[in-house]
């Protein structure tokens, strides 16, 4: 699981939550980084912010031609053209502020339970990247 906001506050706050149900998760706090994580680390789903610096998450998905789920997160909901670019990546979208139950929701059902999940980078078995 990775999970990519720009606000260290919020990023912290998601990342520790799915910590607490049992996913392992990585963090990325811009566009780039969560790039270069996406590159060389295979991960069971993204949770990514929408408005971030050097493109946001929009700009990572342009990049991924086979993403894992994606639950996107914005203050703000896609406008039309947003929507048309990013839809076909987009598992499901939550608007900030959100209950953190719909986020472990979401999270379960891109992914499944926390000790269900079996990939990781190397493709062995471990426990919910």
């Amino acid at each position: 699981m990775l999970v990519v906001d720009d606000s260290e506050g919020v990023r912290s706050s998601v990342s520790d939550l799915l910590r607490s149900a049992g996913y392992t998760v990585l963090e990325a706090e811009d566009t780039q980084a969560a790039i270069e994580v996406l590159r060389g680390t295979r991960v069971g789903a993204v949770v990514l912010d929408v408005r971030m610096p050097g493109g946001g998450g929009l700009a990572v998905l342009e990049t991924l031609d086979d993403p894992p789920p994606v639950i996107l997160m914005s203050a703000f909901p896609l406008d039309s053209d947003e929507y048309t670019r990013a839809d076909a990546k987009i598992f499901v979208q939550l608007v900030k502020p959100f209950h953190p139950r719909r986020l472990l929701e979401a999270v379960a059902s891109a992914m499944g339970p926390a000790d269900s999940s079996t990939e990781n980078p190397a493709g062995g078995s471990e426990p919910d990247t």
